[in-house]
Parts: C-alpha cells; structure tokens; sequence
C-alpha cells in the first residue's frame, strides 16, 4: 500500500467519526493532500478537488488556525512516524513517498517534528518516544486498529 493511500484511509476513517464542521473539512484538506504525495503538495490542487477558491481554501485554514504547510508538515510527520515503526520499507523509500527529493532533507524534517533523527525513531518505535507535531491531537485507539485492520 502506498503511502498515499495510507493516508487518504487514516482520514477517510477520522472523517467518518467528526461531526464538526471545520474538523470534518480539515480532515478532506488532508486527505486530498495525502492524495497528492509523492509530489509537494499544492494548495491550489486541493482548493480545486474541493470545489473551493484557493483564496476560500487559506481563509477557512485561517479561521481553523492553521495553515495548509502545517496540515502538509502533519500529514507527513505522521505517514512517516507509521511507516517508520512498521519497519518494513527503508528510511530512503520513505523520504522518496513523502515527497522529499534528498534523504537528508527528509531527516532535518523529520528531527524538527519528533526530536530525533528517523533511524533513532525507528529503533526505539516500542518504546515511547512520540512527540505529537504541533497542533496535532492524536487519534482515538479505534482510528488506529481501523487501520490496522485494512492493512492486513
């Protein structure tokens, strides 16, 4: 599965669970940008898969206190984090699904957002090391086993 994919269905099962207005349209703007990896995601890609202006789209970010890099940084920050503790594809192939051109530029990411280098991250994915980006609320045990579940 993708990493796209992946988290085009993360969303799509959260979506599922809001009833609130802006955080249910949060949850699209994430999907569609999940939808745009490997390449950078764009506003005006999302604007227009949700039928909005690019204007429309930054002013409901806006009045949702956030911006559309740091719902791209999020979405990232957290494929990144499942795909590291699942262990099963390399740190290069991760960096490469997440849109990053250069490994080192996906690690100086990465080490802004969690306080350690991907590698780091990986060794000690049984322990408790997360560091939710900011902003981020994480979701309830049944978004993840949901998940999980699909995956299998």
């Amino acid at each position: 599965m993708t990493i796209a994919a992946l988290g085009f269905q993360r969303y799509s099962i959260e979506y599922k669970q809001h009833n609130n207005w802006h955080t249910s349209q949060l949850l699209l703007i994430r999907q569609q940008i999940c939808q745009q990896l490997p390449q950078l995601p764009k506003l005006g890609t999302v604007a227009k898969a949700l039928n909005m202006s690019s204007r429309s789209l930054q002013r409901h970010l806006q009045s949702s206190h956030t911006s559309f890099r740091q719902l791209a940084n999020e979405c990232r920050h957290r494929l990144a984090q499942q795909f590291l503790q699942e262990n099963v594809i390399s740190i290069q192939q991760i960096a490469t699904q997440l849109g990053f051109e250069e490994q080192s530029s996906f690690q100086k990411a990465f080490k802004s957002w969690q306080g350690c280098s991907p590698g780091v991250y990986r060794q000690n994915s049984n322990k408790t090391l997360s560091r939710p980006y900011q902003g981020y609320s994480q979701p309830t045990g049944d978004v993840w086993n949901q998940l999980s579940n699909l995956l299998r």
